[in-house]
């Protein structure tokens, strides 16, 4: 007599407990698929802001990078509060700026301004090296020269005005951009500045 049920003798394609699988499995990958797809695109759309204000933003983060490298360099006895901050420029802007690249990737646009003009994605146009807040050579050419208190108070002017050019960007971005990232990438930019700029204007006035 055979003892094995009539479950058992159907093909595993008839069986209904395999098929119940079958169907659950199919749901979730399904659900896998979309919710990949789906999460993909919310990530990849972006207008001319988003695209606009990560290549800018680059060419801003670099040389805020660079002033801070300078002057840590040089910083013998100076003001400590003043060192953290330049530390803390050196690495969320260095930070900030591998993330700028990736999401640029991510958008298939150039990860550099190929233009002569910075700003367009504002519908204010200016040279890439008239940025607001863009040092010039002859300024960064006195900050690598100075040492002691006049390094302390020509980095704090300096990142000043850097900081508060880098939040007139930031802020029109966090407004006008199209993509979540960048918009609270561009948030968190102007969250940051604004508390480093209430510090560098302390410090200074004390200087």
């Amino acid at each position: 007599m055979n003892t094995e049920s009539d479950a058992d003798l159907l093909p595993w394609w008839k069986n209904p407990a395999n098929a119940i699988i079958g169907v659950i499995a199919v749901a979730v990958l399904l659900f896998s698929i979309g919710y990949f797809m789906g999460n993909r695109a919310g990530r990849v759309q972006h207008n001319s802001v988003d695209t606009g204000f990560l290549q800018d933003m680059r060419i801003h983060h670099e040389q805020a990078v660079a002033m801070a490298s300078v002057y840590l360099d040089n910083w013998v006895d100076g003001q400590a509060v003043q060192r953290t901050i330049a530390r803390e420029i050196q690495f969320d802007q260095s930070f900030e700026s591998g993330r700028m690249v990736q999401l640029l990737r991510i958008f298939g646009e150039s990860e550099v301004n190929e233009s002569e003009q910075a700003m367009t994605w504002m519908n204010n146009p200016v040279p890439l090296e008239r940025m607001p807040g863009l040092a010039t050579n002859e300024q960064l050419q006195r900050l690598r020269k100075s040492t002691g208190v006049d390094a302390d108070k020509l980095f704090a002017q300096l990142m000043i005005a850097h900081h508060n050019g880098g939040l007139h960007m930031a802020q029109y971005a966090a407004n006008h951009g199209k993509n979540d990232e960048v918009i609270k990438l561009a948030a968190a930019m102007v969250k940051a500045q604004e508390a480093e700029l209430v510090e560098l204007n302390r410090i200074l006035s004390s200087l």
